[in-house]
């Protein structure tokens, strides 16, 4: 597979973070298929575990990075023209429940170095995320939960 300039962009950026909800594991370019095992094949079998019902992971869909437990985030190939809007599923549910994280994967991208930016004054990170990103929104709201955790431990 040729993967589309702007997923290739945004692996090679790795932008690592303290939230145990953000991305924390970046497939390398050379190896983009291997990164897909566990969501799209079966690792022992190499069986292809993809599907089109409610709650598969969908043969479009490939994980770009993932969370501290595995939790992917991925794109929908077929959404180039809308710049590949960026999704996120929880690991270990049953089911695959994709809640989109971001419109595209330029802002997702811009989205990761804000907070990369924030971690450093964490004083200021919750008050910033609440005006930078919708905290309404399932994903973003645990994240939000996870920096006041870690502001309580401090």
């Amino acid at each position: 597979m040729k993967i589309p300039e702007p997923i290739v962009s945004f692996i090679n950026k790795s932008v690592l973070l303290e939230n145990f909800c953000l991305p924390h594991f970046y497939p390398k370019i050379d190896s983009f298929e291997e990164f897909q095992i566990g969501y799209k094949v079966n690792g022992n079998s190499g069986e292809k575990i993809t599907g089109e019902a409610e709650g598969d992971f969908h043969e479009n869909w490939f994980v770009i990075c993932s969370g501290y437990s595995n939790d992917p985030f991925f794109i929908d190939i077929n959404e180039e023209e809308e710049n590949f809007p960026v999704y996120f599923a929880w690991h270990g549910t049953g089911s695959w429940v994709p809640v989109k994280v971001s419109e595209t994967i330029s802002e997702f991208s811009n989205q990761l170095n804000f907070l990369k930016e924030l971690e450093t004054n964490e004083e200021q990170i919750q008050e910033k995320l609440k005006t930078k990103i919708d905290i309404k929104n399932k994903f973003w709201a645990e994240v939000y939960s996870e920096y006041e955790e870690y502001d309580e431990d401090e």
